[in-house]
C-alpha cells in the first residue's frame, strides 16, 4: 500500500519540471522582447502586431461610423482636374481651394478612378495604407536596433491614429508613408533615391519639409557632393515634372496655391494654442517668435548633436566641399570578434556599426521633424500623424524613467482625443512637447558618429569608424587578459614600424 506514494511524488516532480520549463520559456521570451539587438524577436513582434492591426482595421471599418471631413472635398478638387481644368485657382472643394502640390492631385485622381468616390472602398485602401505605414515605421526602428522589440507595440497604441487613417482618410497619411520609405532609403545609404522619395512626399503634402534640415544634415555628414547634387537635381526635376501641366497653363496660380507658406489656419481647430486668445493666435508677433524658436532649435541640434563630431555646421560644410567622405569601407568588426561573435551577429541581425548608423540617421531626421512640430503655429488633429511614430523613439532613447516616457506618450494621446480643442489640453500638449524636446537634447545614445575614418586604416564611413573603434577596444581587453598576446602585439607593431 505504500507504493503509490512515490508515484505521486514522481507526478509532483513532473509537474514541477513542467512549471520550470514554462518559467524558463517565459524568462527567455521576456529576455528576447527586451533585447534591442535581437533581430528575430523584433521581426516576430512586428509580424504579430501587423496581423492584429489588420484585424482591428477591419473591425473599425465595419463597426465604427465614418466621419466626413475632407474626403468629399478631395474628390471635388481632383474632379476639376479630371474634367480638364489646369488653373489651380479654379480647383476647389467644399472646404476651400486646393492647396496641395500636384502629387496630391494625381494620387487622389487615381483614388477617384479606383473607388468612384466610394467612402467604404477608400476605407479599405486606407486600411492597407495604415498597415504599410506601420510596417515602414517598424522597419525604421528595427534597423536602428536601439529600442527593445516591445516598443514596437507603442506604434500601434493610438486610437486617434487609427481614426486619422481609416475613419478620416486624410492625405497626410500618404505623405508620411512615402517619407518613411525615404528615411529607410537614407538608412540604407541610398542618398539619391532618398532625396527623390522625400520630394515625392512633399508633392503630396508639404509637412514633410520639416524633415528637410535633418535630411540635409545626414547628407552633409555622410554623403558626397556628387550624391547631394544628384539627389537635389532629381528632386527638383520631379517637382517640375509633376507640376508641368499646371505650370504650362497657369504657372503663377500653381506656385502660389501649391506652395503657399503664408496660409493661416483656423483658430478653432488649433490643438496647441487654445490657451491664447484668437487675436494673439493670429498675430504676426507669435508667427515671428515661433519662426525664431524653430530656427534656434535646428541650429542647436545641428551644433550640439547632429554635427557635433565634425565640430559643428561650418567645419562639416568645409569638409564636404573639400571632397566629402569616401564610399563605405567593408565592415571587418565581425572578423575581429571571431567566429562566435559573427554567429551572434548573424542570429541577432546586422553589425553593430550598421545599427549605430541607422540609429543616428533616424535620430537626426526624427528630431528635425519634431523641432518643427514644437514650433508650429497651429496643429490640427490630423497633424498627429506627422510625428506620432517618432515619439517612442525620441522618448525611450533618452535617459528618462520609462514610466515618465510612457506618461508623456499617454498625455499626448489624451490631448488628441479631446474634442473640440480645449485650453487645458493645449497647455498639456505644450508641456508634453517641452518634455520631448528635453529628451531630444538629452538623448542617451552614443554621440552621432562622424563620417571621418582613421588614418591608419584609410578613410572610412561612420560604419567603418565605429567598427575600428569597437575592434580596438576588444583587442585591448583581450590583451589585458593575456599578457603574452600583449607582448606579441608589441613585437608586431615594432616590426611594422
Amino acid at each position: 500500500m505504500a507504493r503509490p506514494q512515490p508515484a505521486r511524488r514522481r507526478a509532483r516532480g513532473g509537474g514541477g519540471s513542467a512549471l520550470d520549463r514554462a518559467a524558463s520559456a517565459l524568462a527567455g521570451l521576456l529576455s528576447a522582447v527586451n533585447d534591442p539587438a535581437n533581430r528575430a524577436a523584433q521581426l516576430t513582434t512586428a509580424e504579430v502586431l501587423l496581423a492584429v492591426e489588420a484585424v482591428l482595421c477591419l473591425l473599425i471599418i465595419r463597426r465604427v461610423p465614418y466621419t466626413e471631413i475632407d474626403w468629399v472635398a478631395y474628390m471635388q478638387e481632383v474632379g476639376g482636374y479630371l474634367e480638364g481644368e489646369r488653373d489651380y485657382a479654379k480647383l476647389r472643394g467644399d472646404t476651400g481651394p486646393l492647396v496641395y502640390p500636384a502629387g496630391f492631385v494625381y494620387l487622389f485622381a487615381a483614388l477617384q478612378r479606383v473607388t468612384g468616390g466610394s467612402v467604404e472602398t477608400a476605407q479599405y485602401i486606407f486600411a492597407a495604407l495604415y498597415l504599410a505605414t506601420q510596417a515602414a515605421a517598424m522597419a525604421l526602428y528595427i534597423r536602428a536596433a536601439s529600442l527593445p522589440p516591445w516598443s514596437l507595440a507603442l506604434l500601434c497604441a493610438s486610437r486617434r491614429l487609427h481614426s486619422i487613417f481609416v475613419l478620416r482618410l486624410f492625405n497626410d497619411c500618404w505623405a508620411m508613408l512615402v517619407a518613411f520609405l525615404a528615411t529607410l532609403a537614407l538608412q540604407g545609404r541610398r542618398w539619391v533615391l532618398s532625396v527623390v522619395l522625400y520630394s515625392a512626399a512633399v508633392s503630396i503634402k508639404m509637412n514633410v519639409l520639416l524633415m528637410a534640415p535633418g535630411v540635409l544634415a545626414v547628407l552633409i555628414k555622410y554623403a558626397t557632393p556628387r550624391d547631394i547634387l544628384g539627389g537635389a537635381a532629381l528632386g527638383v526635376a520631379l517637382q517640375a515634372a509633376l507640376g508641368a501641366p499646371f505650370l504650362a497653363a497657369h504657372p503663377r496660380s500653381y506656385v502660389v496655391r501649391a506652395f503657399e507658406f503664408s496660409r493661416v489656419f483656423t483658430y478653432k481647430w488649433s490643438v496647441n494654442w487654445q490657451l491664447l486668445p484668437e487675436p494673439a493666435f493670429l498675430s504676426r508677433q507669435l508667427a515671428l517668435a515661433l519662426l525664431y524658436l524653430h530656427l534656434r532649435l535646428l541650429w542647436s541640434l545641428a551644433q550640439k548633436s547632429w554635427l557635433r563630431a565634425e565640430g559643428g555646421l561650418w567645419p562639416a560644410l568645409r569638409r564636404l566641399l573639400a571632397g566629402g567622405p569616401p564610399p563605405p569601407a567593408p565592415d571587418t568588426s565581425r572578423a575581429r570578434r571571431g567566429r562566435a561573435g559573427g554567429a551572434a551577429d548573424a542570429r541577432k541581425g546586422g553589425t553593430r556599426s550598421d545599427e549605430r548608423f541607422a540609429d543616428a540617421v533616424l535620430f537626426i531626421v526624427f528630431s528635425s521633424n519634431f523641432a518643427g512640430i514644437a514650433a508650429s503655429r497651429t496643429i490640427h488633429y490630423q497633424f498627429y500623424s506627422w510625428y506620432f511614430h517618432t515619439l517612442p523613439f525620441l522618448l525611450l532613447r533618452a535617459p528618462l524613467p520609462r514610466a515618465a516616457a510612457l506618461a508623456v506618450l499617454g498625455g499626448v494621446e489624451l490631448v488628441y482625443n479631446v474634442y473640440p480643442p480645449r485650453a487645458w489640453a493645449s497647455a498639456l500638449l505644450l508641456a508634453m512637447h517641452g518634455t520631448v524636446l528635453l529628451a531630444t537634447f538629452w538623448h542617451s545614445g552614443p554621440p552621432v558618429p562622424a563620417a571621418a575614418g582613421t588614418p591608419a586604416a584609410g578613410a572610412h564611413t561612420a560604419a567603418g569608424t565605429i567598427s575600428h573603434t569597437a575592434g580596438a577596444g576588444e583587442e585591448e581587453a583581450a590583451a589585458a587578459a593575456d599578457p603574452g598576446a600583449q607582448r606579441r602585439r608589441r613585437r608586431s607593431r615594432a616590426a611594422v614600424g
